[in-house]
Formats: C-alpha cells, sequence, structure tokens
C-alpha cells in the first residue's frame, strides 16, 4: 500500500491531472490537417466525361470553387472502376472555372509585398470589394494612400485599372503610387501597360498549379473567357467559360479604359520617376480631352508634389471643377495659397465622403490644424477620433486640444485610451509621460503628478520620469522633496549613462530658487560643456547667479561664452549644413527668439553690473543678426549705441578747446568774430560781424550784381537777393542771455557781412552741433514733422554722427507710413554702407557683419 493510503480508498496514479479538453467530446483529439491535394472526381454528363473538382481548393489567397475537365475521343460503356487515376494521363479541354478570394485574405497576403512602400515597415493594408472595382487603401502613420480599382476582363487577361488615387503625405504622384503598388502586389503574375496592371494568362496559370498537384495532367484552355467578374459581401468572385461571350463592362471600367488611352504614356513616365516628360503628356491629353476630371487632377497632383506650383495646379483643377469639390487634393492646393477657409471647407468635405476611414481621419486632422478657433479645431478632431478611434496622432491632437479648452477629464481619458493601445511597458510608459508632460506645461500639476507616477509603474528607473514627476511637485509647492527627486533623477542618470545636462539645468535652478544656493546652482550649470543644447541656456544662467554673487569677472567671462556660442552656431550654419557645422547649428535649436532674448539679458547684466556698454553693444548687435526686426532688441542697441557714440566722436583731452568766456549782449557791445571754416567748406573764413539793427539802414546805390549762389543747407530757407555788405539779413541773434532753441526767434536781428561774403547760412550759418540740437528739439516737439526730420538728416550726415543718424532714419522708418519708408530707405542704406565700410577697415568685423546683414535686409 502506497504512503500515506488511505484504508478504504483507491491509490491515484501519480502524474499530471486530467486536461479539460481531454473531458470534451472527442477526447481533445487533434484536428486532421488539411489535405494540400485538390479532390477530383469523374462526373458523366450528356453523354460526355469529365473530371471535376470535387471541394474548393485554396491556392494563396484564392480559392478555386469550380473547375470542369471535359475529356474527348471516350466510347462507351467505359469502365470507371478505377475513377479519376484511370482517366490522369489524358489531356482534356477546360470547360468551366470559377475562382473567388476574401478582401481580407488578399490584404494579408499582399501586405509583405508592400514592405518598405512607405520608408521602413509593412504599411497597413485595406482590399475592400465595391461596385464593379475594388477600394485599396494603404497606411503608415500620417501617411496614407487609396484609390480605387476599376476591372476590365479581357479575352484571358484581367485589367486593373487604378482611378481616382488621392492621399496625404506622399512624397510622389498618387496614381503614380496606385500604379506601383498594383504592380508589386501582381508581382511576375502582372505587367504595367498604358497606365494599367494586366493580369495574363490567368486560367493557364490556375489550372497549371491545380491539376497536376493532384497527378491528373492539365488541359487545354483555349477559347476559354472570363465571363462574370463580380464584387459582393467581402468576397470576389471571377467566374470563365469555354465558348462563352465576354461580360459587358461597367461604366466604371469604361471610362477608366478611355482615361488609359489618353493619359497612359504619362501614368508610365510618371511611374518611371520622369515628371517632367509626364506633365507635358498630360497636358497634350487635355489638349485631346479639354477639362477631363481625372487627368486634370492627375497634372494638379503632379504640379503639388514638385513644389512651387500651386497656383498653376488650382487653375488646372477649377477649369474642371469647383476647387472645394476637388477632395483632399483642392484642400491642399488652397492651403498652399493661402485660403485656410477654402482649404478647411475643401478637406472637410473629403473626409465626410471618404470611405476609407484612417484616410478620413487624417483629412479631419489637417483641417482641425487650419482652423482658428478652439470649438472648431475640437469638433474636427472628433469627426476624426470617430472615423479611426485607434489613429494615435489624432489622439494626441485631440489631447492637446482638450487642454486648450480646459477639459482636462477628456484629456486624461484620451490618455488612458493611448495606453490601453499601447503593447509593453516601454511603450505605456513612453504614453504616460508624454501625456504628463503636456498636462504640466498646461499648470495642471496635481493630475500631471498622478500620470508620472503612472510612468514610474512601468519603469521606476526612468530618471525623465522622476524629474517629470519633481517639476509638478515643484509647481505644487513641494519645493523640497522637488529638489530631492531631481537629485535622485540625476543620479539614476549618472548610473545608466544617459545625457544629464537637462537635469543639471533643472537641478540649478532648483538650487538658486529655492535652496538659494547660487554657488553650488554656478557650480551645476557650469558643468554643462559647450556643444550642448542646454549649453546657451547655462551660461546665461551662469552669469546672471555670478553678477547676483558680485563676482563680475565671472559673469563677464560666461556671458562672453554664450555669445562666442552663438557666433560659432551662426558661422557653422552660414558654411555648411553637414558634418560638424550641422552639430554647431543645434545650439540654436531652442528659436532665434529665445537666444535674441538671451543675448538681450546678457547685455542688460553687462551694462547693469560692469557698465561695459561696449560688450553691450555686441550682445545686442548678435541679437539683431538673430531678430531684425524685434522692436524691444533695436530699442536697445540704438541707445547703448548713442551713449557710446559721444565717447568715441570726442576729441583727445590735449585738443579740447579752451571755452571762451561768456560773450556780453550784441545790443550792449560790437564782437567781431572769426569762424573757422566748416567742414566741406570751400571758402576761407571771413570776419563777421554783429551789432543791433538800426532802424533805418540806409540803402547805398551800387551797380547790380551777379546774384551770390545760396546753400539752403539743412532748413528750407527763402532765397537771399544780392545784398551790399552792409545789408542787414534777417539772423538769429547769438545772446548769452537768451535760452531760446527756435530758430526764428522774435526780434529782427541783424548780421553784417564783410565784402565778398557769402550769406550767413553758407560762410557763417548756424554751428552744425548747435543747428542739430535745436532740429533735434524741434522734431521731438512734432515728431511727425517729415521736414525737419530730413533736415536734422542732413546736419547729422555733414557731422559724421552715423551712429546717430542711423538711429534717426531707422525710427523713420519704422513709424512712417509706405512713402515715408520710400523717402527714408536710401539714405539708411547709404549710412549703413558707410558704417559697414569704416567698421571693416577697422578691424570690427563683427560690427560690420551686423551693418551687411541689415543692409542686405534693407535690399531685400
Amino acid at each position: 500500500m502506497a504512503a500515506g493510503q488511505r484504508r478504504g480508498r483507491s491509490a491515484r496514479a501519480l502524474g499530471l491531472p486530467p486536461s479539460l479538453r481531454a473531458l470534451a467530446p472527442g477526447g481533445g483529439a487533434a484536428p486532421r490537417p488539411p489535405d494540400d491535394r485538390p479532390v477530383l472526381r469523374l462526373a458523366v454528363s450528356k453523354g460526355a466525361l469529365a473530371i471535376e473538382l470535387g471541394e474548393p481548393f485554396a491556392l494563396g489567397p484564392l480559392r478555386v470553387t469550380e473547375l470542369v475537365v471535359r475529356l474527348a475521343g471516350i466510347r462507351f460503356p467505359v469502365d470507371l472502376s478505377g475513377g479519376v487515376a484511370r482517366f490522369r494521363h489524358r489531356r482534356g479541354q477546360l470547360a468551366r472555372i470559377a475562382v473567388e478570394a476574401q478582401g481580407s485574405d488578399l490584404a494579408g497576403w499582399a501586405a509583405p509585398r508592400l514592405r518598405g512602400f512607405f520608408g521602413e515597415g509593412t504599411p497597413q493594408l485595406l482590399i475592400a470589394p465595391i461596385e464593379d472595382g475594388a477600394l485599396v487603401a494603404l497606411r503608415s502613420g500620417e501617411t496614407a494612400l487609396a484609390f480605387e480599382v476599376a476591372v476590365a476582363p479581357g479575352e484571358r487577361a484581367l485589367r486593373l485599372l487604378p482611378e481616382r488615387a488621392r492621399g496625404i503625405g506622399l512624397e510622389a504622384p498618387p496614381h503614380a503610387l496606385a500604379l506601383r503598388a498594383l504592380s508589386l502586389i501582381a508581382g511576375a503574375h502582372g505587367r504595367v501597360v498604358e497606365g494599367a496592371v494586366v493580369l495574363d494568362a490567368a486560367v493557364e496559370r490556375i489550372v497549371r498549379l491545380l491539376l497536376p498537384a493532384a497527378g491528373a495532367r492539365a488541359p487545354a484552355v483555349g477559347g476559354v473567357q472570363w465571363t462574370a467578374v463580380a464584387a459582393e459581401a467581402g468576397r470576389f468572385r471571377a467566374e470563365g467559360a469555354l465558348g462563352e461571350m465576354p461580360p459587358a463592362l461597367s461604366d466604371r471600367a469604361l471610362r477608366a479604359l478611355e482615361a488609359a488611352e489618353l493619359a497612359g504614356a504619362a501614368d508610365e513616365l510618371a511611374l518611371a520617376g520622369g515628371l517632367d516628360q509626364a506633365r507635358y503628356n498630360y497636358l497634350s491629353a487635355l489638349e485631346r480631352a479639354p477639362r477631363h476630371p481625372e487627368i486634370s487632377s492627375r497634372l494638379a497632383w503632379l504640379d503639388l508634389v514638385i513644389g512651387d506650383r500651386a497656383e498653376g495646379a488650382l487653375s488646372t483643377v477649377v477649369e474642371a471643377m469647383p476647387a472645394v469639390d476637388a477632395g483632399l487634393l483642392g484642400g491642399a492646393l488652397l492651403e498652399a495659397v493661402g485660403d485656410r477657409d477654402g482649404a478647411f471647407s475643401a478637406l472637410a468635405r473629403a473626409a465626410h465622403a471618404e470611405p476609407y476611414g484612417p484616410l478620413a481621419a487624417l483629412a479631419w486632422l489637417r483641417a482641425a490644424r487650419l482652423a482658428d478657433t478652439f470649438d472648431v479645431r475640437l469638433d474636427a478632431l472628433n469627426l476624426g477620433v470617430t472615423r479611426a478611434p485607434g489613429l494615435e496622432s489624432l489622439r494626441w491632437a485631440r489631447l492637446e486640444a482638450r487642454l486648450d479648452v480646459a477639459d482636462v477629464r477628456g484629456a486624461l481619458a484620451d490618455a488612458e485610451h493611448l495606453e490601453a493601445s499601447a503593447r509593453g511597458p516601454d511603450a505605456r510608459h513612453a504614453v504616460y509621460r508624454r501625456a504628463a508632460e503636456m498636462i504640466l506645461a498646461r499648470g495642471y500639476a496635481a493630475d500631471a503628478r498622478a500620470l508620472f507616477e503612472r510612468a514610474l509603474r512601468y519603469a521606476p528607473e526612468s530618471p525623465d520620469a522622476v524629474a517629470g514627476l519633481a517639476r509638478s511637485l515643484r509647481a505644487a509647492g513641494e519645493g523640497r522633496r522637488a529638489l530631492d527627486l531631481l537629485a535622485r533623477a540625476r543620479a539614476l542618470a549618472a548610473r545608466s549613462g544617459a545625457p544629464a545636462c537637462a537635469l543639471d539645468l533643472e537641478l540649478g535652478r532648483g538650487l538658486a530658487e529655492l535652496a538659494g544656493d547660487l554657488p553650488a546652482a554656478v557650480a551645476r550649470v557650469r558643468a554643462i560643456p559647450p556643444g550642448e543644447p542646454e549649453a546657451l541656456q547655462a551660461r546665461l544662467l551662469e552669469g546672471r547667479w555670478c553678477a547676483e554673487l558680485g563676482d563680475l569677472g565671472g559673469a563677464s567671462v560666461a556671458l562672453g561664452r554664450l555669445r562666442d556660442a552663438v557666433e560659432l552656431a551662426l558661422q557653422g550654419r552660414a558654411a555648411d549644413d553637414a558634418g560638424s557645422a550641422r552639430g554647431r547649428g543645434a545650439l540654436l535649436g531652442e528659436g532665434h527668439a529665445a537666444v535674441a532674448a538671451m543675448l538681450a539679458e546678457a547685455a542688460e547684466i553687462e551694462e547693469r553690473s560692469r557698465g561695459d556698454l561696449l560688450a553691450a553693444q555686441r550682445h545686442l548687435g548678435l541679437a539683431l543678426r538673430l531678430r531684425p526686426r524685434d522692436p524691444g532688441v533695436l530699442a536697445s542697441f540704438r541707445r547703448v549705441s548713442g551713449e557710446i557714440a559721444p565717447h568715441q566722436a570726442a576729441p583727445p583731452a590735449a585738443a579740447a578747446p579752451i571755452p571762451s568766456p561768456p560773450r556780453p549782449r550784441a545790443t550792449e557791445q560790437r564782437i567781431e568774430v572769426h569762424v573757422p571754416a566748416p567742414r566741406r567748406r570751400t571758402l576761407p573764413p571771413e570776419p563777421v560781424v554783429i551789432a543791433s539793427a538800426p532802424a533805418a539802414p540806409p540803402l547805398v546805390p551800387r551797380p547790380p550784381a551777379a546774384p551770390t549762389p545760396v546753400d539752403r543747407g539743412l532748413l528750407d530757407w527763402p532765397p537771399v537777393a544780392p545784398v551790399d555788405p552792409g545789408l542787414i539779413e534777417e539772423m538769429p541773434t547769438l545772446d548769452n542771455g537768451d535760452t531760446s532753441t527756435e530758430l526764428n526767434a522774435p526780434g529782427p536781428p541783424s548780421v553784417t557781412l564783410a565784402e565778398g561774403q557769402s550769406p550767413l547760412l553758407r560762410g557763417f550759418a548756424l554751428d552744425d552741433e548747435l543747428l542739430a540740437d535745436r532740429l533735434a528739439d524741434r522734431l521731438r516737439a512734432d515728431p511727425t514733422d517729415q521736414g525737419v526730420a530730413m533736415a536734422l538728416a542732413d546736419v547729422l550726415a555733414r557731422l559724421g554722427r552715423d551712429l546717430d543718424l542711423l538711429a534717426l532714419l531707422s525710427a523713420r522708418m519704422d513709424e512712417g507710413d509706405e512713402a515715408t519708408r520710400q523717402e527714408v530707405a536710401p539714405r539708411r542704406r547709404d549710412v549703413l554702407a558707410r558704417l559697414a565700410a569704416r567698421a571693416r577697415g577697422e578691424g570690427r568685423d563683427a560690427e560690420a557683419e551686423l551693418y551687411e546683414m541689415l543692409l542686405h535686409a534693407d535690399s531685400t
């Protein structure tokens, strides 16, 4: 007796417990494998002997449901006891054949043949029966192609003609892609002939595969024609018979055959990649068949794919049909020409009429990107999700749109759906982490925290998820816990060898803003090496925190490295987009606006902390290279340049003129003034005597003399008549007690000119510096006075104050109308050219490049 057995009970044999399947009826026996040989039988009908197919037999995706081979030359009575084996050596005549295929079976068989059609991987393939043909559709990511196939049977061949090809995200004309897809599916069984894929000798191929597999001889197939081709309830069926008439072609097949005859040569050229020659042939076909909708669409698609031909392609379409009725083609063309509303309408119509769900969903996605309001965008995305619930890009877009309208519950539902659709812990972790980042960016810290925790459920050692949880805690006010998690994320990244620069940046900010430990924060960001995407932000933060610590030298060095890194990135991008230059240009990945803002802040630090205007000017000049039209950067550059200009233009202290003592009023004393020759003067200096105006100045008769030319100079002065040396002209009196800055001061002052001296405006005029100040005062009093502004520009040009002149002209261009800009633009180009030449001559290449860049922008 076995150990442990109780008396009265039988011992159960050791072994596995009985299987539930073994207890089922039939004992769980494995099903008999299907026979891989067709079943044939003999049949006698109307005095003739024939071999028939006993049961349907599968040939790849096809199922042969009916096959009859007549055996001729047999006399009755005949012994049939030997069955088919007795007559298998005889060569018969095929009398009838019927073949059918399920659309799903065809798609599963053909999908591997399309591997790499849309890049890597195998696209999703749909082959579905429609009236008088089939719908074929492919999708991979946000790229989709759909077309219809018209089947036109011949004597023993089947002609497959694609039409109405359309798609989204394609890099080639959709009709050419449709031809290529059909040819890949057909493989060696078909060939491309005038825009159609022809399946030659389909009957011979079927019987030569089927009957020899059953041990019988392949029959003759002469005279057998296809009599019916039908698509019904998810399957295709084709029948052939001996001596029957071919079926009547459907309207779809007739239209497709005519289009293939007209544009077949162009279709083959487009398939081979000869787009220019294909375009010429399409135009020739439109000459023969004007406004043909199908050919017009193929030509417009070709122009759209080539690029920069949207207007011409749109004109081709509108001649055949309204643009909003042209489906995806009309939407793409209207979007390309800037008609966003029309493009939205065309895409919405196309999406409603599209039978292929994923393509309709992608159309709704593109329409949503064109919507101007949140509610319209969300409605479009809802319709798209209805057509293709499993499309990830559409779900992510709707999640973001729901966050835009503060629908956090709906966004979380989309995140849960995406997580349920993902396969594997890595994919689910990526879904939750991405959703958490999006929700945290909108300020919903509590919901983001929950999603980050779910992401950590699938990947507990993920430094990105830990850092995201830290940011959400920080946003929720738990700063100390956030710092601890950031340090843990940094340790995890170092352990796994993952890049940790972003974590160092976050940890540095946390140390500075939460713990107030600026030295440790500086150490963190200083550890980020050059060339990393976070390097620019790290150098700015290092300079800011060093300035707050009082380490002005360290701040200047850090900000100088920031400027040098941006200059290297710009030079690398301008020189070449390949190799190491691309790596340097990647530093600007944050966007020109963000980098320009960094440089502007660096300039502010240099000016505020160290008073280094030249360094601030260099920072602002580099920022202007990135954002030439930024008003804030441009105003700062003008201000700093204006503060630098007087110091650069001032003469040495040894050569400074000795200030003259205050002069008495001209009414109290006659003063003889010798004025040095102004710039650009050719006349020698002449003595000018200033005195009070006599009550009745006597006129001295003299012979008429030739009038002296008057240089109006900077103001629109009235013409000056010839005067005697003693003639008094009306000019402002230089009075020490008069503080007025107006040019036309009250009271008629007088000026006595020496004999042979030109009028005061040319020989003495007003001192250019004084005149510039008075004109500037008048312009500040009335900024809209264009005449005073241009007069001031002339004075500044004569004085050589090009930086002030550039600031004045730039302000006029920014604030004036189109006529003002056209008047000011040539002057601004001239002063930019002078500044660039001067900077280049003095070795300031960076400053010269800035001026040349502004000059190029104005010229274009």
